[in-house]
């Protein structure tokens, strides 16, 4: 099994100012440094739009060691079913799994583990690509999120220099 998913889960459950520090964050774009222990790790967040307010947003990591993550606003979206779909600009989407028995809740938001099988390439794309479209299914109703990457270059720069240290 991949690095830790009990240290991932740990991390939710620490206090926010405690847990996670903003290293760059540009539109839809936030790149966090979490302390685990004695390691620093470094994610990309995508966030996804509805109604003028965040919904959901995808969590990518450098590190084939770590799972993808989506987080779900549990009041309108609640949890996402099966898969989830990523594409960009006209290419055909690739479906990502969830971990089993991964998710997670709060009052606010619901939360799953994504097995992506090659993250860098995700990234790559989402550094050179013009938009992105995530979709997924809650049960009831097909959720989909077109996302321009414009400015996410710099996103993808930033969190590479941060996974550095």
């Amino acid at each position: 099994m991949r690095f830790l998913l009990v240290a991932l889960l740990m991390m939710l459950w620490i206090p926010g100012e405690a847990a996670a520090r903003v290293v760059y964050e540009d539109g839809p774009f936030t790149v966090r440094e979490v302390k685990d222990a004695d390691k620093i790790v470094c994610k990309l967040e995508i966030s996804m739009n509805m109604d003028g307010r965040i919904a959901a947003y995808l969590g990518l990591f450098r590190s084939s060691k770590y799972y993808g993550e989506l987080f779900t606003e549990r009041r309108r979206i609640g949890q996402a079913r099966g898969k989830v779909t990523i594409g960009f600009d006209s290419e055909p989407p690739t479906k990502v799994k969830f971990v089993p028995d991964s998710p997670g809740m709060d009052t606010e938001w619901r939360w799953q583990y994504l097995d992506m099988t090659n993250p860098g390439q995700m990234l790559d794309n989402v550094a050179r690509k013009r938009a992105m479209q995530v979709g997924f299914f809650n049960g009831k109703q097909n959720f989909s999120f077109t996302i321009p990457l414009k400015g996410s270059s710099k996103a993808v720069k930033r969190l590479k220099r941060c996974s550095r240290r």
